[in-house]
């Protein structure tokens, strides 16, 4: 992959954050690699690396990529085309190799409620998400609180330091300030 050019949605996309760090620890320079996006970072503050660079806005990616115009594209959803193959034959696989080898899960979302919100709102919320964790059937994959997420997060904090995304590794308490 070192030298290609690879689409994705943003460089500042959790998934693709997740991913480049994947191919980082195979040895992949992501230094490297000309990323192309299709849309604007997801964070306001946040400025693309100079490495990354701004499809055509009359360009999808797909497209791009059985053009030959992109080696490779990170996509939520693998296009139905004989042409395209996954990196990772198995992701699943690959994510379940990944959480034992750091004892963490690669968090994608979560749900926090600032100081301030009525005790009655939390409830609610904190009550529709234990149901729907339920019914998720995967409880250690959707872990509940901070301390149940340490490890994640560390992982997390790790991940976008080492891709120069944040200017140090900042603790767990500092994001929840």
């Amino acid at each position: 992959m070192n030298g290609k050019r690879i689409g994705l949605r943003s460089y500042s996309v959790t998934t693709a954050t997740w991913v480049r760090g994947l191919l980082a620890e195979e040895g992949v320079d992501l230094g490297s690699i000309r990323w192309v996006t299709f849309e604007e970072p997801h964070v306001a503050e946040f400025r693309d690396p100079p490495n990354v660079e701004r499809a055509p806005a009359d360009k999808d990616m797909v497209s791009m990529l059985l053009a030959g115009e992109l080696d490779a594209a990170i996509v939520g959803e693998i296009p139905k085309d004989e042409r395209i193959r996954p990196v990772f034959g198995d992701p699943a696989a690959a994510a379940e190799a990944w959480r034992r080898k750091h004892g963490a899960i690669q968090i994608n979302h979560m749900v926090v409620v600032k100081q301030g919100v009525p005790e009655k709102t939390i409830s609610g919320i904190y009550d529709l998400l234990v149901k729907s964790k339920a019914a998720a059937g995967n409880p250690e994959m959707n872990p509940f609180g901070i301390e149940e997420n340490r490890r994640n997060l560390e992982a997390a904090i790790d991940s976008v330091y080492r891709q120069n995304m944040i200017p140090r590794r900042f603790t767990v308490e500092e994001l929840f300030q």
